[in-house]
Formats: structure tokens, C-alpha cells, sequence
């Protein structure tokens, strides 16, 4: 209920604080969830970022991942990877990589025209959403419907470009995307 200022500072102590287990939890207990997914919605500029961040630690958590999703995160942090600044985006883009471990999720993630979003920030986002963005598309790739649409949104191209010319954790990502695309049960031809 505080100020703009007083809720931007809450969000960046609640982030850090979103990096311990055991404050996650109390974090997602206290209400925390739901707090940020107004902040992301509603909350100014600075706001919205920082509450992305804070759902992508809290996401390190599968209850929480559960959580969130419930909570229309899943769409919310779609539409600010698509839409936000650089920042949000980013995060977003994070959030997006830790919620994409759970099965369920990866499957709303892609639902929500979250795989389209994922590709353009791998082809022409920042660094860091480039990271992220490989990070999400690697834990989307262990889903034989997820492994079709990525190859028809022209993700194969952008994660060989990746793991080609990207920075040393982009390679990573991008290369463990695409061994994902090539060694499910329905592999996706990289050539």
C-alpha cells in the first residue's frame, strides 16, 4: 500500500531476498505471489521489472512455478517479454526459462504465444534476453509438440545462429536447445 517509490524498493529487496530458498518460501507464503503479479500488471516501469525478477526467483521453486501459473503469470510474463522495455523484457524472458522446467507450464508457455516471443528475443534481443530466451526455448525444446512449433517458428535457425556466433553462455543454451530438438521422440531434422 505504500508510495510508487516505497513499492520500486520493496520490489528490489524482495529480489534479493528471492535468491534463498528458505526466503522464496516465505516470500510465496506471505502472499508474495500475487503481490507481484499485480506489480507486474499494474505497477509503473521500474515496478514491472523488478516484479518479473522476483517471480523468476520465486519460479526456482515448482509450487511456486504452480502458483504463478494459477495466477495468470504464465500470460502476463508472455505479453511483458513481447512488449516491455528491454528490462522487463529480460526478465520476463527469465521467468519464462525457470517456469518452463515444469511439464504443464511448458505447454501453457507455448499456448500463450510464448515460443514466437522467445525466438524474436534470441534473434534480435539484448544479450542478456538472448540468454534467457535460449535458456527457455532448451527447457521448451523437452516437449514433442513445443520441438514442431519452434522448428515452424523458424527457431532452429536462430538457435544454430546462437550457438554459432552468441556469447559463451548462449552457446550453451542454444546447443542444448537444439540436442533437445534433435533427440526427442519426433526429432526435428537440424541441418
Amino acid at each position: 500500500d505504500g508510495n510508487e517509490r516505497q513499492k520500486e524498493r520493496a520490489a528490489g529487496a524482495l529480489w534479493n531476498l528471492a535468491y534463498n530458498d528458505d526466503n522464496r518460501v516465505a516470500i510465496a507464503a506471505a502472499g508474495g505471489i500475487e503481490v507481484f503479479m499485480s506489480l507486474v500488471r499494474d505497477g509503473n516501469e521500474m515496478q514491472k521489472g523488478r516484479a518479473a525478477a522476483v517471480l523468476a526467483n520465486l519460479a526456482d521453486n515448482n509450487d511456486h512455478k504452480v502458483a504463478i501459473a494459477a495466477a495468470g503469470g504464465i500470460e502476463v510474463l508472455v505479453s511483458l517479454a513481447r512488449d516491455g522495455n528491454e528490462g522487463q523484457k529480460e526478465e520476463a524472458a527469465g521467468a519464462l526459462w525457470n517456469l518452463a522446467i515444469n511439464d504443464d507450464l511448458k505447454v501453457a508457455i507455448a499456448a500463450a504465444g510464448g515460443i514466437e516471443v522467445l525466438i524474436a528475443l534470441a534473434r534480435h534481443g539484448s544479450e542478456g534476453q538472448k540468454d534467457c530466451a535460449a535458456g527457455a526455448l532448451w527447457n521448451l525444446a523437452v516437449n514433442d509438440d513445443n520441438e514442431a512449433a519452434i522448428a515452424a517458428a523458424g527457431g532452429v535457425e536462430v538457435l544454430v545462429s546462437l550457438a554459432r556466433d552468441g556469447n559463451e553462455m548462449q552457446k550453451v543454451l542454444a546447443a542444448g536447445a537444439l540436442w533437445s530438438l534433435a533427440h526427442n521422440d519426433n526429432s526435428v531434422a537440424i541441418a
